[in-house]
């Protein structure tokens, strides 16, 4: 009973913590235990007359009283359901084109990929994989799980840009944003609360030789971020060896001046035309990569500049994604 006692008063203690924090989901009153946790792994009924809740696990009990393995069960909400945002292969749920796209799964896990969500082509649930450029990572693979949600996200919610993590390896590295009016100062501007769509969320830059977002990526991808002058880069101003993610801006004559799809930069003006006098805009890792992944190897996004947008781009090819700022070439 003792060892009961000080779980629930820990799970309470996590549940009052982030009824503290901001963020726009697994906070306040969209932190909802019961969601997740069963006391006694066991239930027939919901806790009101609606009778709504979510189904355990035939395998159970599971630790920390959940009602399902951490995968099934976040993903119990987060595939296909009309309520939550869709992560995982193409979008079933919510309308409008997903900011990080679908994540995809390995084989042998009980998860079957959506037709063009392979492997290559994003981050894969339980993988145990180093990550690309992470040889000196300090990520390990969840011993259970491998890859899983929890790796990047916080379940119980936080002050962050979408719960992203800021344990572990990510300690020190909260992406923060604004709502509804942008704050040049934060590093991410949401149009609305809980806008998940690509067209509501832009990308500011507070620290013109620094991008947050992509020192948030390094943490796992280690070697493939960095600015002027760090060894991995290149080590010089001018002679990158890696494609630079910060501390580079466009040239005001690039094709992204002239194409209509633009790909996501950022900008510390707030401004992402890329016309007039907006010639702050600077790469990073959404330019040219889905967080989660689409349908095309590693989650790049082929943007030919027109025709109809989609998560993997507008019908365009990696030379288009190139040239979507590079004009060398005809």
């Amino acid at each position: 009973m003792k060892r009961i006692t000080l779980l629930l008063t820990g799970l309470m203690m996590v549940g009052a913590a982030a009824l503290a924090t901001a963020g726009d989901f697994h906070t306040s009153t969209s932190l909802i235990c019961s969601d997740c946790h069963v006391a006694h792994y066991s239930q027939q009924h919901g806790y009101s007359t609606s009778g709504v809740f979510t189904p355990m696990g035939t395998a159970g009990p599971y630790a920390s009283l959940l009602r399902n393995d951490e995968v099934s069960l976040c993903l119990s909400c987060h595939n296909g359901s009309s309520f939550a945002p869709d992560v995982f292969g193409a979008n079933g749920g919510t309308a409008g084109l997903r900011q990080a796209g679908g994540l995809n799964a390995a084989a042998g896990h009980g998860f079957s990929n959506d037709a063009g969500y392979d492997e290559i082509n994003g981050h894969t649930l339980f993988s145990m994989a180093m990550p690309p450029g992470g040889a000196t990572s300090a990520y390990v693979p969840d011993a259970t799980h491998g890859l899983w949600c929890g790796s990047c996200h916080m379940v119980h919610g936080g002050p962050t840009y979408r719960n992203l993590s800021r344990r572990g390896i990510f300690t020190g590295d909260t992406l923060t944003y604004a709502v509804g009016t942008n704050d040049l100062t934060k590093d991410i501007f949401e149009h609305s609360a809980a806008a998940y769509t690509e067209a509501d969320v832009d990308f500011n830059e507070p620290d013109i030789r620094n991008s947050k977002y992509g020192r948030w990526c390094q943490n796992c991808h280690t070697d493939f971020h960095g600015q002027a002058g760090d060894a991995n880069m290149g080590g010089g101003t001018v002679d990158w060896t890696r494609h630079p993610v910060a501390d580079v801006n466009m040239s005001t004559t690039a094709n992204y001046t002239l194409v209509t799809n633009k790909v996501k930069v950022m900008d510390s003006q707030g401004l992402w035309i890329g016309t007039g006098t907006d010639n702050t805009l600077t790469p990073s890792c959404m330019s040219c990569h889905k967080g989660h992944g689409n349908k095309n190897a590693f989650g790049l996004i082929f943007m030919d500049g027109a025709g109809a947008r989609t998560e993997e781009g507008d019908g365009g090819n990696m030379r288009s994604l190139c040239r979507q700022c590079h004009r060398q070439g005809a």
